[in-house]
């Protein structure tokens, strides 16, 4: 248990996933705050179970747990930070491509790019089935670059709509961060949600 816990904190703490307050401001391009609220609502409702699986440069972890509402909003907190790009100051900094056909499948693709280099959302890709409201995936990056670090995380969520309604089945994160005076320190999450009985 204790590399779990090593290897949970470090995620915790320093990929920066920080709880948020959500924002009041208006959502001029997608309300990650409303998806991720939604989803949580529905996972708690089916009676997940969550496998993660955890590697740390060349450490792993893997563990199954049931979820509730606390571990729910740990799990999918740092996909919020993709809500940056509905902040005023970045209005107007996006351009959006829709209806763009994905060559590996039958989806249909709408793409969120930022018009200058830096941003710390430099894009948000959207692969759905012909309504928007279908939601097949969404992959991202989300940067960070401060005086305690640098990082950056590709982030994927993948749902499935059976239901008739989109649901979480998987997330996963990745990438390299460079603490400051250290190495840098690859990193991956994992993790694949799977109903219970409703």
């Amino acid at each position: 248990m204790r590399p779990f816990f090593l290897l949970g904190f470090f995620i915790a703490v320093c990929l920066g996933s920080c709880k948020q307050a959500e924002a009041v401001y208006d959502k001029p391009y997608f309300d990650f705050d409303s998806l991720l609220n939604n989803q949580q609502q529905a996972l708690l409702l089916s009676k997940a179970t969550l496998t993660k699986k955890v590697i740390l440069d060349t450490t792993s972890e893997e563990l199954t747990f049931e979820t509730d509402s606390v571990v729910l909003a740990k799990e999918l907190d740092v996909f919020r930070q993709l809500d940056i790009i509905n902040k005023p100051s970045f209005k107007n900094e996006y351009r959006i491509l829709d209806g763009l056909k994905d060559t590996r499948s039958n989806l249909t693709i709408r793409r969120y790019e930022a018009l200058q280099q830096g941003y710390p959302v430099p894009f948000v890709t959207f692969y759905y089935q012909r309504d928007f409201s279908r939601l097949y995936k969404i992959e991202s990056v989300y940067r960070e670059d401060n005086a305690l670090y640098k990082t950056e995380r590709k982030l994927l969520l993948e749902f499935d709509d059976t239901s008739g309604k989109p649901l979480l089945v998987h997330y996963r994160l990745a990438g390299v961060q460079k603490l400051i005076l250290s190495d840098s320190i690859s990193f991956s999450v994992d993790g694949t949600f799977v109903p219970g009985i409703f």
